[in-house]
């Protein structure tokens, strides 16, 4: 397996890091979960 190439930041853990979210569903355009499955 090639080593990860990426810093592993995509725009909704920018996104809640910048607002200080407490979690990073609440940043997520779609959230994905047990209870929602589709958008």
């Amino acid at each position: 397996m090639p080593p990860h190439g990426g810093f592993a930041i995509g725009l909704e853990r920018w996104t809640s890091r910048l607002t200080g979210a407490a979690n990073i569903r609440q940043t997520t355009l779609f959230p994905r979960d047990l209870h929602r499955l589709t958008p």
